[in-house]
């Protein structure tokens, strides 16, 4: 009896093993299904060949084409000085800034041209003696006349007198037409040093002068811009590039055109920078939209003109990836990764030089990463074939 008790629940257990193996393999099990996978849509461009002109942005501040000292060349006491001799003043060429008194200087001139006058009594009346010596040779003497006899050293005395006298005379003219001091071309006043009745020596510093008519912005250039423009004409002087300066304040901004004429001849070894030189002048001087006058000192932006390149291969910024790769769409229309190189780039185009061909669809949609080898659908932008 105890046997059967401990036996009876292993049966149990054995049998319901059993039918639960029968019920569970006699289920129809189901059709496995291929899984499809579906394309991704995205948008693309065909790359196609075209026309660009590089443009090349850059920086700069105005300056004035030439920027002197202005300094007295004689001394004396500021007896008069314009009401425009101040800082910001604007002179015209030839105009009076300042005057010393120039009395002294009158005083001179009157001497010297008493010596003058001197002088040439003087060499008239060796001219007579010497005329007179060689009559009474001619007429006594025997033999050859030496020079002294004929008072040819003393009229050689006498005419070096006379020039000395003029070349006096020509001095204190000087002196005296340099105590007014004058624009030496339309310019302006950026510093004042001095004022009515100070006493002026030569080579004082009594202020410093910029020139209006020409202004000139220098322009830093890095290697990869300088890629973009024919620096060797620039450097021959066969030619002239345009550039714009750009100023913008709020909303309103101005514009004006000027010409890159030189470049400055070396590169900064600590910073690899060449520089160019912008040169504006009359009407350039006015901007495109108003007629404001560029201001010396005024800080702007410059957009050069580059080379102009044909059958070039330019893309929607969208295109490009880090590391300057684009995405294609090949023959199955699956995503491929291609290394580019890059001539040009900004916020709106690429230009690029090698690495996909005329006719390649290019990817312009934001995939994120791990995505090459992966199916999509296309739809073309508009104005692509």
């Amino acid at each position: 009896m105890k046997f059967l008790k401990v036996l009876a629940p292993l049966l149990v257990l054995v049998i319901g093993a059993s039918v639960s193996f029968v019920i569970i393999n006699s289920k129809e099990q189901p059709a496995s299904q291929e899984v499809e996978a579906k394309p991704r849509s995205i948008k693309a461009v065909i790359a196609k060949g075209g026309e660009i002109e590089l443009k090349i942005f850059t920086q700069g501040s105005v300056k004035a084409k030439q920027v002197i000292d202005i300094v007295p060349q004689v001394r004396g006491q500021i007896t008069f000085v314009s009401p425009k001799f101040v800082a910001g003043g604007n002179f015209a060429s030839g105009e009076v800034i300042l005057r010393i008194d120039p009395r002294d200087y009158e005083v001179a001139v009157i001497s010297a041209e008493s010596m003058v006058a001197e002088s040439i009594q003087r060499l008239v009346e060796e001219e007579a003696e010497a005329a007179l010596a060689l009559s009474e040779w001619k007429q006594l003497g025997q033999g050859e006349a030496s020079d002294l006899t004929l008072r040819k050293p003393q009229l050689a005395r006498a005419e070096a007198q006379l020039k000395a006298s003029e070349a006096n005379l020509l001095t204190a003219k000087l002196n005296l037409e340099r105590s007014v001091i004058t624009a030496p071309f339309n310019g302006l006043l950026s510093t004042k040093n001095a004022d009515l009745g100070q006493y002026l020596s030569p080579g004082v510093n009594i202020g410093e002068f910029h020139s209006t008519d020409i202004r000139e912005v220098r322009l830093p250039l890095s290697p990869i811009d300088r890629t973009k423009i024919d620096l060797g004409a620039l450097k021959g002087g066969n030619g002239e590039i345009d550039v714009k300066f750009t100023v913008t304040v709020g909303e309103v901004t101005n514009s004006w055109i000027g010409q890159v004429v030189r470049t400055e001849g070396m590169i900064v070894n600590n910073t690899d920078v060449l520089w160019l030189v912008a040169e504006l002048q009359g009407a350039q001087l006015n901007s495109v939209e108003n007629g404001e006058v560029i201001e010396i000192g005024q800080f702007v932006d410059a957009e050069i003109n580059g080379r102009k390149l044909n059958n070039i291969i330019i893309l929607p910024r969208a295109a490009l990836n880090q590391g300057n790769n684009v995405m294609i769409v090949d023959d199955q229309n699956a995503l491929r990764t291609r290394k580019i190189s890059l001539m040009d780039t900004n916020r709106e185009y690429i230009v690029v030089t090698d690495g996909i061909n005329i006719g390649d669809t290019v990817n312009i949609s934001q995939l994120g990463s791990g995505i090459d080898g992966m199916l999509v659908s296309t739809t073309l932008e508009e104005g692509t074939e």
